[in-house]
């Protein structure tokens, strides 16, 4: 589904402060809620779960948050949770006055988003129940903005992009940044971007076995004569390149085959 309503204006930080903002940190060591957890804040921001504790290591290095170890319900074990601090709070504050004052459209009637929003409504639920047109549609905007096809063609993007970044068998840290900032620009939950790792990962995996067997195909010729030149390694090196195979692998398949058919 498209990203929900205006969040993909903030960044993933704000929306974090945001929404500890409205889910403050009881003063219990005992307590904890699931909202608080890693999960809960990344199905609230929109942000995949394994690219969140970069978000969260910054707002803890900037000393806005703090972390604690605490019962969660239905959690087996304690479980992580976050809250904000005195400087963190100030910092959502300071951001939250300037989107409290935006009007929106409530059934024609222009209104500030400091009306809509309280303890039963989050500031992040205001957010994503805000139209392009600026209406404020907590029940129809999801049925006025989803558009099935533009769905698909953002996951294919995003499915595309993610096979160009592992064109060289890794994901750079600075890659997977990019990743997760295009996987919120195109609006995809974090399900629909966990899913696409998993598919693309497993074409990855069929993509390798079909590449090996092309790497030995060619290492089978350059094998007739019971040798390989240095010729024929640096162009065993190079198709091993070119096809993805890791350096490594190439080495040790090339050396396990050779061994099988001496």
């Amino acid at each position: 589904m498209p990203a929900p309503g205006r969040l993909a204006e903030f960044t993933v930080e704000q929306r974090v402060l945001f929404h500890l903002w409205d889910h403050p940190l009881s003063p219990s060591e005992w307590e904890g809620r699931p909202e608080l957890t890693q999960a809960g804040i990344s199905k609230e921001v929109g942000i995949a779960r394994k690219h969140l504790p970069r978000t969260l290591k910054r707002l803890l290095e900037q000393g806005y948050m703090d972390q604690e170890t605490r019962h969660v319900p239905g959690a087996r074990q304690r479980c992580r949770v976050y809250g904000l601090t005195d400087s963190g709070k100030a910092a959502a504050e300071q951001v939250r006055a300037n989107v409290l004052g935006r009007e929106v459209l409530v059934e024609g009637e222009v209104m500030p988003i400091s009306d809509l929003t309280g303890h039963d409504m989050p500031l992040l639920s205001v957010l994503s129940s805000i139209d392009v047109a600026g209406r404020f549609l907590p029940d129809g905007l999801e049925a006025e903005e989803a558009d099935e096809g533009d769905d698909q063609d953002g996951e294919s993007l995003y499915a595309r992009i993610l096979h160009r970044a592992w064109r060289d068998g890794k994901l750079t840290e600075d890659e997977d940044s990019m990743l997760d900032e295009v996987s919120m620009y195109l609006g995809l939950e974090p399900d629909i971007v966990e899913r696409i790792h998993k598919e693309v990962e497993s074409e990855r995996d069929k993509a390798g076995e079909y590449h090996i067997s092309v790497f030995l195909d060619v290492l089978e010729v350059a094998w007739l004569d019971n040798i390989i030149t240095d010729d024929e390694q640096a162009m065993l090196t190079a198709l091993a390149a070119s096809l993805g195979i890791d350096e490594k692998v190439a080495r040790d398949v090339q050396v396990d085959w050779i061994s099988e058919h001496s």
